[in-house]
């Protein structure tokens, strides 16, 4: 196990230093370096396609543009296929031959049947599960592994039909709300979704969301969206849950700020736990126990009916022994009601929600989300304790998990990009029905949403897990990579005997480039707009390269350290094909011993002091200068009294600095070197320790005007790790500027702002927010925003012009191995001064393929996913959705997705596309959005090509 988990370890770390948001990079097999011959052959030739039935004289790669006008180079193949399409881009030139899927297809019904889960697993797969795709085997884990039995299945749908049996939640897990994504979550959410309708044509109402740390104020739109009547909420700051007590808002309507929506919100006034009544007492005692449980219960809320919740984790292991307990205290209670002033009954959830629904109360409204979360406050002392402070209570917040085991939650962002870009390109491909390729999706979507777990991507799991986690990651991963490659058609179809195959392992690929051979390499841009960026690969030690485009011109790059850059232009929604040859190495010398000095990239001047420490800035775009400095910091942190005690001390859940052992890790003299000045990178690499450095790079702007966002951002790169183990520590970057504010901005769940105020009365842990995307806050006049935009989740904290986020964390602590993490991060941020009227860290974070999940954005409006659902007749199905990211209200031409096919209809949909809200006939469909406001849709789509 240990060995297969290094492995993917160490396939993991090729990724990373290739894999973003959305460009994704990708290198073929090595060619003959018939370079002359091969460039008098490779002239872009428009709209002309070569048929697989076709002959030829031989094997001639030809340019072509259709579909989302991408650039492709395809070799035709000389032989016969069945249903041949006219273009090569399609699944046809491959050897194998792509089945497509048929299944019962309806555009007027208002619940959706289609489902990407089932796909691969028909006819005659569905028989027998030993059906033939693509020249394999059907794969076991499309088509549901052991499977029910029918008398087993009918049970099940028998028990759903009469309300003895209820689905609540309905995702594939129970999601985390700080450190997850709105793309991710959508994914986990669809998949379950689709899943129970598909299976058993069930449709949850109500949202069971008990365990998550701490609450999103995205809950509240995602759940209206899909049709929610109610959501059931726990783990409320416990400050806010006896006010809501005091108060009788334990229930109330949920509102989103951004889109006006609400819900009804159940807040369990305790815990999700039975209550307490131990065996040992009488039934008697056990009765009048929970009688008073109940009546106190009933007044923390304005109706007559109190929710009780009877289970826990790992509860029923022994269910037949619960449920007769249960079965004693509820008959002895309900056999003398008018006495005790109660009955008592066991209910669904639908049933306790009717009740209240239609009780006639008008219940209380609020906004907001309730982040960070804290257990206990003020303590009580049978659930928090130690020897002289009970509980903590102050200061035991739960913001350490916003960054706990941080190189699983930047790997997961890896991963979930990756799924992005094989979704996209099966989807603008029309490729569906390919066992390979299913069976990659169907992995990497269950590992994405396996990963939005509330003890997954969260950092909170044990060993044994977090291992499995990582293998999962590895595995999808290595999955996508083969998915895409097996789409290779799209990109480089070969004749026989000739194969390509893609890899995002550019060391092993370059490793061998030689003098008589050059690499392929594929980008993929996954935006549906135009795409101009600089684009980096690793390569091996002491290999130089020179990068060519498709036309075998020389591109602008340049080799700094490991790593290539160059400048990428690619097609809305495409692929650009490039080529790598092998070069001397004509690498910068290094410059070290450097007094005060500056670098400059023509529109960004960074300053740097006699002691080489960061601390001036300017650019056209930030209002003059500005004086930046940046720290490291080392908390180190109080453990608890008691081992796996989640209210007193640290823990990879909470956060609990002592302050007075805080230390500065960087030092007063840098030891700084320039490792590339120009002239397309600028790079300043500093080392502070051992097991911490950092690079500062700058790169060539791509526009005149200083609009694109190499014009307004710096890269800012942290290597830190394995950090030491003598202490529980969390390490920090800390960005000092000149700008005065006492509220900044995060972006709940990677999109929507909320506006964060320092609460001087509490610690740093309680002013601590999950950054998942960006953070920004505003100076004084003139109007200057700071902006952090980050790749992966971690936590954040901003006042007086500073702004602090969490790397890493490593907590030894006995008994508890969850946070003795000795990882080693290597990461980047972006760091930008911008005016206030360009801070739009969603789209900024988008741009600069940071963001986190990968989005694709045009103007103001992003796609939040691209699926290709299903096919019949020719007649595809191809669902995404819209999110206005901007200020303002938009116009959307839906049809403008698909310009160059047939559209038959578009339906809106629910997010998961399953229940249909309205129905448009043909390609005339433009929509509003307003701003923030996310819209879904499925269209059907019928193209010429075939």
């Amino acid at each position: 196990m240990q060995d297969e988990i290094g492995r993917y370890t160490e396939m993991a770390s090729h990724i990373l230093q290739t894999h973003t948001d959305h460009e994704m990079v990708a290198l073929g097999d090595l060619l003959p370096n018939e370079l002359k011959a091969l460039k008098a052959r490779l002239q872009r030739v428009e709209n002309v396609f070569l048929t697989p039935n076709q002959s030829s004289s031989e094997a001639t790669p030809h340019f072509c543009r259709h579909g989302f006008g991408v650039a492709r180079l395809c070799v035709s193949e000389r032989r016969s296929f069945v249903a041949p399409r006219a273009c090569p881009w399609c699944t046809w030139c491959h050897t194998a031959i792509a089945m497509r899927a048929t299944r019962n297809h309806s555009t007027t019904t208002t619940t959706r049947k289609s489902n990407t889960l089932s796909t691969p697993c028909l006819s005659p797969c569905n028989r027998d599960r030993t059906g033939d795709l693509c020249g394999r085997r059907c794969p076991t884990s499309l088509c549901g592994g052991a499977q029910a039995s029918q008398e087993e299945r009918q049970l099940v749908t028998t028990l759903v039909e009469k309300g003895q049996l209820e689905f609540i939640g309905g995702g594939w897990v129970m999601h985390d709300e700080a450190d997850t994504s709105v793309y991710a979550t959508l994914n986990q959410m669809t998949l379950g979704l689709q899943f129970l309708n598909e299976t058993l044509n069930v449709r949850p109402r109500h949202e069971w969301h008990i365990d998550p740390f701490g609450h999103s104020i995205f809950m509240a739109e995602l759940y209206s969206l899909l049709g929610y009547t109610s959501i059931i909420l726990n783990r409320v700051p416990d400050s806010v849950k006896q006010q809501m007590r005091a108060d009788k808002s334990l229930e109330f309507m949920w509102r989103s700020p951004f889109s006006g929506r609400e819900i009804f919100t159940h807040v369990l006034d305790t815990s999700y736990s039975t209550p307490a009544l131990p065996a040992f007492l009488s039934l008697e005692v056990k009765v009048a126990m929970l009688v008073a449980i109940c009546k106190e219960k009933l007044g923390w809320y304005m109706t007559d009916h109190v929710l009780v919740p009877f289970g826990n984790d790992f509860a029923f292991q022994n269910a037949t022994k619960d449920f007769a307990s249960m079965d004693e205290i509820v008959d002895a209670i309900n056999s003398n009601s008018t006495a005790y002033g109660l009955t008592i009954r066991y209910s669904t959830l639908s049933e306790y929600m009717d009740a209240v629904l239609s009780a006639g109360v008008t219940f209380p409204s609020r906004g907001g989300d309730f982040l960070p979360y804290i257990a206990c406050s003020p303590c009580e002392a049978t659930l928090c304790f130690a020897s002289s402070n009970p509980c903590g209570v102050a200061d035991s917040f739960w913001s350490g998990f916003y960054t706990s085991k941080p190189a699983q939650k930047l790997l997961s962002g890896v991963q979930d990009a990756s799924l992005r870009a094989l979704e996209t390109i099966r989807a603008l491909s029309l490729f569906l029905g390919n066992g390979n390729v299913e069976e990659a999706l169907v992995l990497a979507k269950n590992t994405s949403a396996i990963m939005q777990h509330h003890d997954a991507i969260t950092g909170t799991s044990f060993t044994e897990s977090y291992n499995d986690y990582n293998v999962r990651l590895g595995k999808a991963l290595t999955a996508g990579d083969e998915g895409t490659s097996f789409m290779k058609a799209a990109i480089l179809c070969s004749a026989s005997p000739v194969t390509y195959t893609l890899s995002s392992d550019s060391v092993s690929v370059l490793s061998g480039l030689t003098e008589a051979n050059i690499a392929v390499v594929v980008v993929q841009n996954t935006l549906p707009h135009d795409m101009l960026s600089y684009v980096s690969v690793q390569l091996p030690q002491d290999v130089c390269v020179q990068v060519l485009d498709a036309k075998m011109a020389t591109v602008g790059s340049q080799v700094v350290g490991s790593m290539v850059y160059f400048v990428v232009q690619a097609s809305a929604g495409g692929m650009e094909v490039y080529y790598m040859k092998k070069a001397s190495c004509e690498e910068q010398k290094p410059v070290g011993d450097l007094a005060q000095f500056s670098i400059s990239n023509g529109a960004i001047e960074l300053n740097f002091n006699a002691t080489n420490h960061l601390v001036g800035w300017s650019s056209p775009t930030s209002n003059g200068s500005h004086s930046v400095e940046q720290e490291y910091i080392q908390y180190v942190e109080r453990k608890a009294f008691l081992d796996f005690n989640v209210c007193d001390g640290t823990n990879v859940y909470t956060f609990v600095p002592q302050l007075e052992d805080t230390l500065v890790l960087t030092p007063k003299k840098l030891h700084t070197t320039i490792t590339a000045n120009g002239p397309l990178v600028w790079e300043v690499t500093q080392t502070l320790n051992s097991y911490l450095n950092n690079s500062i790079r700058l790169f060539k702007p791509l526009s005149s005007d200083f609009t694109d966002q190499y014009s307004n951002f710096v890269e800012w790169q942290t290597n830190i790790g394995p950090l030491p183990s003598d202490n529980a520590s969390s390490f920090t970057s800390s960005f000092r500027t000149d700008l005065s504010t006492d509220s900044f901005v995060t972006y709940s769940n990677g999109i929507y702002p909320m506006r964060r105020t320092y609460n001087s009365s509490i610690l740093l842990q309680g002013n601590t927010y999950p950054l998942v995307g960006g953070a920004h806050f505003d100076g004084a006049s003139p109007q200057t925003t700071f902006s952090v935009l980050a790749r992966r989740p971690m936590g954040v904290a901003a006042h007086g012009g500073i702004m602090e986020i969490m790397l890493h964390r490593r907590l030894p602590i006995l008994f508890d191995p969850r946070g003795d993490d000795d990882s080693v991060m290597t990461d980047s941020v972006l760091l930008g001064f911008v005016s206030s009227g360009m801070a739009q860290p969603i789209t900024m974070a988008t741009s600069m393929s940071f963001t986190s999940p990968p989005t694709l954005h045009f103007a103001d409006v992003h796609v939040l996913g691209l699926d290709l659902l299903d096919v019949h007749q020719d007649v595809f199905e191809v669902a995404f959705r819209i999110i206005n990211g901007g200020l303002q209200p938009q116009s959307v031409d839906v049809g403008a997705f698909f310009k160059l096919w047939d559209i038959l209809a578009i339906q809106e949909t629910t997010p998961d596309y399953q229940e249909v809200h309205e129905n448009f006939k043909g390609d005339d469909v433009t929509v509003a959005l307003n701003p923030l406001q996310l819209r879904s849709f499925v269209a059907q789509i019928k193209t010429n090509q075939l």
